[in-house]
């Protein structure tokens, strides 16, 4: 059986304690597979985002752009973390990989050029994603523009108060 080059980089990074750490999308989409879904949360000790695909760390970044995005938070960790005060992973942004200033809508490269919102997550203040400006809860939407500081959204809809 041969193993190809990729596969033996791949295997590598897997095996590896030091995940790459790069800056934007296009640079992320070298350590995934950009037909499925990456979970994107913030990573406090490393000060930046983790990339995680098939339940394995991809790699870190700065910022990242998803399409298709879906906001997550998981109860029992909500309440773990509300319960000792403590921070814990919880909550993602789930999502596919695209690159920061284009991508393909019906066929042809269009460049973004419409208004974000910006939509935040507080353990201790509010039980899901909420867009700022309103107050309301975000569920998901077309895309996420993801910094460690910050999200930003595009063309999302807002979710009911009740866990699903």
């Amino acid at each position: 059986m041969t193993i190809s080059k990729e596969q033996v980089f791949q295997r590598a990074i897997e095996m590896s304690d030091k995940k790459p750490r790069v800056q934007v999308s296009r640079e992320v989409l070298e350590y995934i597979d950009p037909a499925k879904k990456v979970r994107v949360y913030r990573n406090l000790h490393k000060g930046c985002l983790s990339v995680r695909q098939g339940g394995v760390v991809r790699c870190h970044v700065d910022n990242v752009v998803l399409r298709d995005f879906k906001c997550i938070v998981s109860k029992p960790g909500q309440e773990k973390v509300r319960r000792k005060q403590r921070k814990e992973v919880h909550a993602f942004i789930e999502g596919f990989v695209v690159s920061a200033s284009e991508t393909i809508v019906d066929g042809v490269f269009k460049r973004f050029d419409f208004e974000w919102e910006e939509i935040y997550y507080n353990p201790y203040s509010t039980d899901f994603w909420t867009e700022k400006k309103t107050g309301r809860f975000v569920d998901a939407g077309e895309f996420a523009d993801v910094a460690a500081h910050n999200v930003m959204a595009y063309n999302y809809l807002y979710r009911s108060s009740f866990w699903a």
